[in-house]
């Protein structure tokens, strides 16, 4: 009985490693659970179109978006865990358990954290209703009125910056949420919103051409496109450090060596200076980990959100 075990333990772990070496056998299917044309869709697109070259193989990106971005999770959780099936999400992977108190997946159950792909960092900015041109006059401003904070939907990544913001500084807002970021950016630029905090990314051009003040960088480190702004972290203002990260998840089964392959090969195209290029265009930065360490930085953050939803009562309703 013994040798039989011995036996079918060695091929088993024949199989997986040979496995690995064939992966991928076929089409790889990225999923997006976000609309096309956001920064995160350019960035699936940008390494889809790497990872295609690296394997010779078909790598196709599909937008499932809705739900706060949990129909396009639920769909890759419930896939083949071959590796054929990806998902490529954002921070609202670690927002929504915090916000939705029934999933229809569980996110560190039945998804593998394989690696972080990029990063932004998170500006606050005022619309034309905001008579302040930097954070320490706003924190007076906001001492003398009702003022509203729009955010990119209720438990969005966007929305918990937001209430971070609230959370570490003490200034009361009150948040009305958009379904997304068009709408909300033209009720501030005409002066119907007053905060909002979101990816320098996203928010760059409309602080370029004056439409949109930026206050504050949401951190301890200033933005390179942005010199001038100060950090809450240099105001003061400690614990409000926070932004946008571009990740890749497998459902839970994969076997360990296509994990480990993938996380090798995603983060070796990323660190080329052709990808650090496009990032820079996003203003954006290439952010590769090992496989433990993104997973503990998923952990880390799935468990910050879900206390400050709990300190600020933060619900789905």
């Amino acid at each position: 009985m013994k040798r039989i075990i011995a036996v079918a333990a060695a091929f088993l772990a024949s199989t997986t490693v040979a496995f690995a070496q064939d992966y991928p056998a076929g089409q790889v299917n990225m999923i997006v659970p976000f609309g096309a044309g956001a920064s995160n869709d350019a960035v699936a697109r940008f390494l889809a179109n790497q990872l295609r070259e690296r394997w010779d193989q078909p790598v196709v990106v599909e937008n499932r978006p809705g739900a706060g971005s949990t129909i396009g999770t639920e769909y890759v959780a419930r896939a083949d865990p071959d590796g054929h099936t990806l998902l490529f999400t954002s921070s609202a992977f670690a927002t929504a358990p915090a916000v939705f108190a029934e999933l229809p997946y569980d996110p560190l159950g039945d998804l593998i954290p394989i690696t972080m792909v990029g990063f932004s960092q998170f500006i606050m900015v005022g619309g034309a209703n905001v008579q302040s041109n930097d954070l320490a006059s706003f924190l007076e401003e906001a001492k003398t009125r009702e003022i509203f904070l729009a955010t990119a939907g209720l438990g969005s990544a966007t929305h918990f910056a937001g209430e971070l913001f609230i959370a570490a500084s003490g200034v009361e807002m009150t948040p009305v949420h958009y379904r997304g970021g068009a709408e909300l950016t033209t009720d501030l630029i005409g002066g119907r919103m007053d905060i909002y905090v979101g990816s320098l990314a996203t928010l760059i051009a409309n602080v370029r051409n004056g439409n949109l003040k930026a206050l504050a960088v949401m951190g301890d480190e200033p933005a390179e496109a942005l010199p001038d702004v100060m950090t809450t972290a240099s105001a003061g203002i400690e614990g409000a450090s926070t932004g946008l990260w571009f990740g890749v998840f497998a459902p839970a089964g994969t076997p360990d060596d296509v994990i480990a392959k993938l996380n090798t090969d995603i983060n070796d195209v990323m660190a080329s200076d052709a990808a650090r290029a496009f990032m820079a265009s996003l203003e954006s930065v290439v952010r590769g980990y090992p496989q433990a360490e993104f997973v503990t930085i998923v952990e880390r953050e799935i468990e910050q959100w879900q206390r400050l939803a709990a300190e600020r009562g933060i619900e789905a309703n």
